[in-house]
């Protein structure tokens, strides 16, 4: 993984990164409620979850609204988008920060759910793999991994098309030029999979049930049990 260039990148976008996900995700109320609803569905006793490139804790928040008892750990590798979780959930004591590089290695202890949001797309297939692998270790018997994420479409021309659309939505959307020149340098760092590489990838670390739960162009939600 490019670590420098991530860190630096969603460094500079910290304090604004919430505010523009409407402008790039086209199906962003959908694509976090209706994943979460069904993953509530699966479980509702999730007491230590994990939140791999957290961020500013924005899927953690949609999280922490269906499982109000559990103990939350946010790693991410950029301390300004950390430090904006932090403002989140401030004065709150189940929440614990890591500023670390998740694709080496995973924090200490068990967890019933590790979830992650638009970060792992910015894996290398090598560091992927080694995530999975990594992911399943840390999980607990009957634990969930969930990732909401970018995948390329399984054609070459259904995906040319789904980021033809995608950047038009994006140009219509009311994003300011320098905002979307700076999603543009982001994008830059983008190694996306298809989801069934995604599936394969994760029956491969040892999962036995591994489903794509939600699917929008671009946008997809990969769940996996172990």
């Amino acid at each position: 993984m490019e670590r420098d260039k991530i860190t630096e990148r969603f460094d500079i976008v910290a304090d604004q990164y919430d505010s523009q996900r409407r402008y790039f995700i086209p199906c962003y109320d959908d694509y976090y409620k209706t994943s979460l609803d069904f993953l509530a569905s699966i479980r509702k006793d999730f007491v230590s979850v994990l939140d791999l490139g957290a961020g500013t804790g924005l899927l953690s928040k949609y999280l922490y609204s269906r499982f109000t008892n559990a103990n939350f750990t946010l790693v991410d590798l950029s301390k300004k988008m950390i430090g904006v979780a932090k403002e989140r959930f401030s004065g709150m004591n189940n929440f614990r920060y890591i500023i670390s590089d998740y694709s080496k290695e995973l924090p200490n202890g068990e967890f019933d759910l590790i979830a992650s949001a638009l970060s792992i797309h910015h894996l290398t297939e090598e560091d992927k793999i080694n995530l999975y692998n990594n992911i399943y270790r840390k999980l607990d018997k009957n634990g969930v991994f969930i990732n909401l994420d970018q995948f390329n479409a399984q054609s070459e021309l259904f995906n040319n098309k789904y980021n033809n659309w995608w950047y038009k939505f994006i140009d219509k959307s009311g994003v300011s030029k320098d905002e979307r020149d700076l999603w543009l340098k982001r994008r830059e760092l983008d190694r996306e999979n298809s989801v069934a590489q995604t599936i394969g990838m994760l029956y491969n670390a040892g999962f036995d049930d591994a489903e794509c739960i939600y699917s929008y162009m671009k946008f997809g939600v990969v769940l996996a049990v172990k």
